[in-house]
């Protein structure tokens, strides 16, 4: 089985972008390590298009600056139905740059938990030591996983090695292309990259 790194493309100036948390949301780091957050998730959270992004349009996976993975209805459908992993689904109403409604139908699909699989050695970045004593990437380049270890029922996860980083095995890649599902950048393992 092949596995690929899942983003949103923010090269495409067609798609609107998002880059700023909104005010109201609590623990703002969890939903890119994989924590759940539904709890104490608020009603009514809303997230507003960056406006140095003139684009209007909303892609099915949203690019945006905050390490989540953004999404529409039609790819929440997907997920809830194919993946192998749990997700917390939690809603947003979209604004558009003049603070009017663009979207009440997008969610943060936060993947729960993470997966050791990643093969740090091979793997290239700047690496830390978390005060845990875990080594993880702060900025990736290149990622590899160690074959062995990779579960091969689980087809969406999260590495501990870097939990924004979130990867789709090759058929749940191809259900999505076939779905047609816009704003997706799919990186094969060992490709260069540059997520921070």
């Amino acid at each position: 089985m092949s596995y690929f790194i899942l983003q949103g493309d923010d090269t495409n100036e067609a798609y609107s972008q998002i880059w700023k948390y909104p005010g109201a949301m609590p623990h703002i780091h969890r939903p890119s390590l994989g924590i759940s957050l539904a709890s104490e998730y608020p009603e009514g959270l809303s997230f507003n298009m960056a406006p140095e992004v003139p684009a209007t349009r909303i892609a099915d996976i949203i690019p945006n600056t905050l390490g989540y993975l953004l999404i529409s209805a039609r790819v929440k459908e997907l997920l809830s139905r194919h993946s192998t992993e749990r997700i917390e689904f939690l809603p947003f109403t979209l604004l558009n740059q003049k603070g009017r409604v663009a979207s009440k139908d997008c969610y943060i699909a936060n993947v729960l938990g993470t997966r050791d699989w990643a093969d740090i050695e091979r793997s290239m970045g700047a690496r830390i030591t978390t005060p845990e004593g875990e080594r993880q990437f702060e900025h990736l380049r290149r990622l590899y996983l160690k074959d062995d270890l990779v579960d091969p029922k689980v087809n969406l996860f999260r590495i501990s090695a870097m939990p924004k980083v979130i990867l789709v095995r090759e058929d749940l890649k191809a259900l999505m292309e076939a779905a047609g599902v816009t704003g997706a950048v799919f990186h094969a393992l060992g490709a260069k990259v540059d997520i921070r």
